[in-house]
């Protein structure tokens, strides 16, 4: 039951390649075409050492002296110009199947859910997207194809050794199906190895992804020798089972070629007592031996193939597990209202226990992140939420752009639900600065250009002057054109932030959520930082303005640690616990004398 049920599974996922095939289906047929050529001529090679033997060696035939060298010259000639037809076509239809695979994994990748994105190591994605898909491309270039070619090539010579000698094929044949079992034995084995060998290559990929973005942290605290031990750890690890493996292909090919050889002693037994006793001509017995020989390779290389094909199921199986993942929800069919007057959070309670696999908790219940959240932001106001560490300050910004949903309450734009409106459209009307800086390895136009289009080189330019960035962006080597290597590392904490503000000017959306914008930077950095976001005072001819001021006229929620950021705002939110214990403005909460003047005079110290 278990091996029906393991067998409807393996075809299952061979089936979910057909979609993939079906669009190069006539560059299929030509490769079909080419190899049943290339069969043929196997074939031909094999009988006509039937008339070499017989009309050359035994009659000695001049005319087929001459005729028989030229037709194998012909025939290899015309083979070889068939095989690559075959072999350039097949892997045209394999290359073309794995950049559809390719393309497609991404796409599914980048829309899966953040609260699922968290639960997936971004080294295991990477490695379905390379080492699970070349191992699928393997099985789909190399072993279909050479599955196809192979059963060609055996109808062909069976063909030819039943003609010659029916009786004598049967008693040879006879022994084949002995292959059957232990192929499948190690067929098994090499699936369950190649599964720990992809988790294994997993790990090690989510380990270099870590390390090596971390280079710089474990060169800080001295720990390249430790680092270094733990990949020969999981290094030793790869090794094995590669040698797992290794040592199932290993055995195939003894098997097979035992099997082989009993059959070639017995052709030599049976058919050379035909000749001795029975009259049986030379001619008929090689070439019926030659056909055994050729038909011998094809067999022997489908039992080597079993295990590739194995190891191909294996990963497809594990990418079209990503495949089958529910993309994000698209939301409602409701547009954003052109003007965003409010934003209003109403009785919102939120646990991450919810994504994790745990059941939703009562409201009254202690596994809620956020408990109770009641904010309202009005056009032209900011809103700052404090608090120390672990409140759940950062967890009310990831829900606003809906990277999660709330556990229970709203958050209304205009009084409407935000699960109303389409999820493209919400994002476009948000701008999200946050401390965590993503900075693409393009140039500073193309890091400061993401997430809008159209924009011309004077609005970048502007928007970098507001963010007080044009001036070191002009002094980079090739300016606005300057690559920005990996991380940003050529550039400063403070240079980095602002070109993540004059990303969010440019971008120019009514809601913008400032994430710990501000944390971590000194002081003359904080202050042209801060100068972006609520402007600055100009005077000229006696008259003065406010300049810049990415907050203007905005709908704005601060998150922040730093509390000189927040004195800007119109209401201070302090979370505790992941509850609202007090609000307020900036005076309004020292005078009250409570966490607020607390945290303040802790940052003071």
């Amino acid at each position: 039951m278990l091996n029906k049920k393991n067998i409807k599974k393996d075809l299952s996922v061979l089936k979910r390649l057909l979609p993939y095939i079906l669009p190069y289906k006539k560059r299929l047929i030509t490769a079909v075409i080419s190899m049943a050529v290339v069969s043929a001529l196997t074939g031909a090679l094999a009988y006509i050492v039937k008339p070499l033997i017989n009309n050359i060696f035994i009659t000695k035939s001049y005319t087929e002296l001459v005729l028989i060298p030229l037709l194998v010259v012909l025939i290899f000639l015309v083979k070889n110009v068939f095989y690559y037809a075959e072999f350039y076509y097949i892997g045209s239809v394999g290359q073309n199947i794995i950049r559809s695979l390719r393309d497609e994994v991404y796409s599914v990748i980048v829309k899966l859910p953040v609260s699922k994105l968290n639960k997936i190591p971004t080294g295991v994605l990477i490695a379905r997207i390379t080492y699970d898909i070349n191992i699928i491309q393997r099985t789909v270039s190399d072993s279909v194809s050479a599955v196809m070619k192979d059963i060609l090539t055996m109808i062909v010579l069976l063909a030819v050794v039943f003609y010659m000698d029916f009786y004598l094929a049967i008693s040879v044949l006879v022994l084949f199906p002995l292959v059957i079992f232990p192929v499948t034995l190690l067929g098994k084995k090499a699936r369950k190895t190649s599964t720990d060998t992809q988790n294994e290559m997993g790990s090690i990929t989510k380990f270099l992804d870590e390390t090596i973005s971390g280079l710089r942290m474990v060169k800080a605290y001295n720990m390249e020798e430790f680092e270094i031990k733990r990949f020969k750890k999981l290094s030793d690890n790869l090794y094995r089972f590669f040698m797992r493996m290794t040592k199932i292909r290993g055995l195939t090919v003894p098997f097979v070629e035992l099997i082989g050889g009993i059959s070639v002693a017995a052709i030599i037994f049976i058919g050379g007592l035909q000749v001795i006793k029975f009259g049986y001509t030379p001619g008929n017995f090689f070439s019926f031996l030659t056909a055994i020989l050729l038909l011998y390779e094809p067999v022997k290389s489908l039992s080597r193939l079993n295990n590739s094909l194995q190891e191909g199921i294996a990963a497809g199986t594990r990418i079209f597990g990503i495949l089958d993942e529910k993309p994000e929800e698209k939301g409602g069919k409701t547009s954003v209202p052109k003007e965003i007057t409010a934003l209003e959070i109403k009785g919102l309670y939120f646990g991450y226990g919810k994504y994790d696999g745990g059941e939703e908790k009562e409201k009254t219940g202690e596994h809620f992140d956020l408990k109770n959240i009641n904010i309202k932001i009005n056009k032209g106001e900011i809103a700052a939420i404090v608090g120390f560490s672990g409140a759940g300050k950062s967890t009310l910004s990831m829900l606003l752009p809906r990277f999660y949903e709330p556990s229970a309450g709203e958050i209304n734009i205009n009084g409407i639900d935000i699960k109303e409106f389409n999820l493209k459209e919400l994002r476009d009307s948000i701008s999200y600065v946050s401390q965590n800086v993503v900075l693409f390895n393009e140039s500073v136009r193309f890091n400061i250009e993401y997430g809008t289009s159209g924009k011309s080189m004077d609005e970048i330019i502007n928007a970098a002057k507001l963010a007080f960035a044009d001036e070191f962006i002009k002094n980079l080597p090739e300016g606005y054109d300057t690559l920005v290597d990996e991380a940003g590392s050529r550039l400063s904490g403070g240079e980095k932030q602002r070109i993540l503000i004059a990303r969010a000017f440019l971008k120019d959306a009514p809601i913008l959520i400032l994430d710990e914008a501000t944390s971590s930077l000194d002081g003359e950095s904080e202050k042209k930082i801060q100068q972006a976001l609520f402007g600055y005072e100009e005077s000229s001819g006696g008259a003065s303005k406010i300049i810049g001021g990415l907050c203007v006229n905005k709908i704005v929620l601060i998150i922040a640690h730093r509390l000189s950021t927040v004195k800007h705002a119109d209401t201070i939110y302090v979370l505790e616990k992941g509850e609202i214990a007090e609000s307020g403005s900036h005076d309004d909460l020292i005078k009250m004398d409570g966490i607020y003047k607390n945290l303040l005079l802790k940052q003071m110290e």
